[in-house]
């Protein structure tokens, strides 16, 4: 990367998108995130299923593919994945769902034996033995398991502490060494802990177990840093919990890794105003930021043009087989103080007050 220009991937991929839509569509709208994606630079999103109703059954899998369609028609997007949701029970649909090409694999959520999920309504998991078969599920169809990891227990203990997302991380590692060549993603990975035990089970076992880095995770932390002083703090409420500073520097120096079972994913998770304020409920919107985030900290960090193309491309093409082009487009970096508003104002945004570089696109 020079001074002032980086070559950026022609596609750029989001791992980890929340389009919400159906009884959420007060929240965004399939069609609204996708083009607030556009404006990011992002070309594919893959969208989650913790949506209201759950994206658990073909049914609405069905519907909700249509709102993507359509969305893809009107932008001139390629194509979208979703992730289908895993549940007690749902293995027969886990399957079919699998058998279609733009389902990109399965999402596991923790869930309490009685009572909902770490994060959201009634998707996820409780019973053991459904995490090793859908491990076996997606092997068997060449597709991805992606996984939030929160042990509900230790969070009904303790809350949402570092050490419920490690004993996951650990439990999920002890499953794949009965699935060899799983593909597994660990979403939004928050700690040194975390990342460290899937470094450990990527070169000691050869797991092929990625590590997915999110914006927030990479440029908020705990102590603060990078905060709007003028925003309640519950607008940086977000699962897993934001880390202290060194967790966050940690996660920075990754970025540096030639590995390639590191990814990027916005973890785009827009709620209202009101509903941070009067619920605080945990996410953030993110997808406007994601490229100019991962710009801002090459540029820190001297992370040469071709890695971030693998970061914010490259190394997800080859785990999820979304066939990319490899060519780049070269871009002007300008630095910038956030000002963008999600869904026309309905969804505060906390970055805004951040100083980031936004690569424009240089004609010609």
């Amino acid at each position: 990367m020079t001074e002032n220009y980086i070559y950026l991937p022609e596609i750029i991929i989001d791992s980890h998108c929340h389009a919400r839509d159906f009884r959420q569509s007060y929240k965004t709208t399939v069609m609204q995130t996708l083009k607030e994606a556009k404006k990011g630079l992002i070309t594919i999103s893959a969208l989650m299923p913790n949506t209201d109703p759950p994206i658990i059954s073909l049914e609405v899998l069905s519907d909700y593919s249509k709102l993507i369609v359509a969305a893809e028609n009107e932008l001139d997007l390629p194509r979208q994945y979703v992730w289908f949701g895993v549940v007690d029970g749902n293995l027969k649909e886990c399957e079919e769902a699998l058998r279609l090409p733009f389902v990109v694999g399965l999402k596991i959520y923790p869930k309490k034996k009685k009572g909902q999920s770490v994060t959201t309504g009634i998707i996820g998991v409780t019973e053991e033995e459904t995490i090793p078969e859908a491990m076996r599920l997606v092997k068997k169809y060449g597709k991805a398991l992606a996984i939030h990891c929160d042990d509900p227990d230790i969070i009904l203990k303790k809350g949402y502490v570092i050490e419920a997302e490690v004993e996951y991380v650990r439990k999920i590692i002890r499953y794949a060494q009965i699935v060899p060549g799983v593909k597994i993603i660990i979403c939004h990975v928050s700690c040194v802990e975390s990342a460290s035990l899937i470094l450990w089970a990527q070169r000691e076992h050869h797991m092929k177990i990625a590590i997915e880095l999110c914006p927030h995770y990479l440029w908020f932390d705990s102590e603060k840093t990078n905060w709007n002083p003028n925003f309640d703090p519950v607008y940086y409420k977000c699962f897993n919990n934001l880390r202290p500073a060194r967790h966050r520097k940690y996660l920075i120096s990754l970025l540096k890794l030639n590995n390639r079972l590191i990814i990027i994913g916005s973890d785009n998770a827009p709620h209202t105003r009101e509903e941070k304020m009067e619920k605080g409920l945990g996410g953030l919107p993110t997808n406007h930021e994601m490229v100019a985030v991962i710009c801002a900290l090459a540029k820190q960090n001297k992370i040469p043009d071709g890695r971030v193309a693998q970061l914010l491309s490259y190394n997800l093409s080859d785990i999820l087989e979304i066939p990319v082009s490899r060519k780049t487009k070269k871009y002007r970096l300008e630095k910038m103080t956030d000002d963008i508003q999600y869904n026309n104002g309905k969804v505060l945004n906390p970055w805004n007050g951040s100083e980031l570089l936004f690569p424009v696109k240089i004609e010609g």
